[in-house]
């Protein structure tokens, strides 16, 4: 066990991605603690706050998770974000390209989970250009038709994603998947959780 906490500032863009950087904090074993939390609705205001967050770096540690969405590669947002080079405690984080490709990265545990085949389910996750609509296609030919309602839109809505999308896979994200599983698949998440092993030390 630590023997001391490690108080940090989370910042996030949603409720799925609060719920997988909780399941990484805690998988470290470092003792983490999120002394304050902002889940910011999206990466815009990620990036616009971004000078502020690196200013509060340096009163409490801060741990920021975007998603590459159509960026090319992880440096070049970066460069774009004008956060190549950070104070030592302030860590930045890409999800390639989205935090549900990271889901998607533990094979056997998605596809248990979705009531799918496992060999439904991509090897490179990372490739894909749009893991969120894999995902919920991937969930649209569950035999569990609760979840298939709950995850997969209705036929015509103009909403992309199911009424219940985040509550059940943040659900998953904390208790059903496989976080070692998933590095191997994922070299983006695999990166990520090294550096949470060693960030502050």
């Amino acid at each position: 066990m630590p023997h001391q906490a490690l108080e940090i500032a989370l910042v996030v863009e949603d409720a799925l991605s609060l719920a997988v950087m909780e399941r990484l904090l805690v998988s470290t074993g470092r003792g983490y603690v999120v002394k304050l939390l902002k889940v910011e609705r999206g990466f815009t205001v990620i990036r616009k706050s971004i000078s502020k967050y690196r200013n509060a770096s340096h009163v409490l540690p801060h741990v920021v998770l975007t998603d590459l969405d159509l960026a090319v590669c992880a440096s070049e947002l970066r460069a774009q974000w004008g956060v190549s080079q950070l104070p030592p405690a302030m860590l930045f984080r890409v999800a390639v390209r989205e935090v549900e490709a990271w889901l998607l990265a533990d094979r056997a545990g998605f596809a248990e989970f979705a009531g799918i085949a496992a060999t439904k389910v991509t090897q490179q996750p990372e490739s894909l250009r749009d893991a969120k609509q894999t995902l919920i296609n991937l969930v649209r030919r569950s035999r569990n038709k609760r979840l298939a309602s709950e995850l997969v839109p209705p036929t015509g809505s103009a909403v992309s994603i199911g009424p219940l999308y985040n509550e059940r896979l943040s659900a998953f994200a904390r208790s059903g998947w496989d976080v070692t599983a998933a590095m191997a698949s994922a070299p983006s998440l695999e990166r990520t959780v090294a550096r949470l092993h060693t960030f502050l030390k």
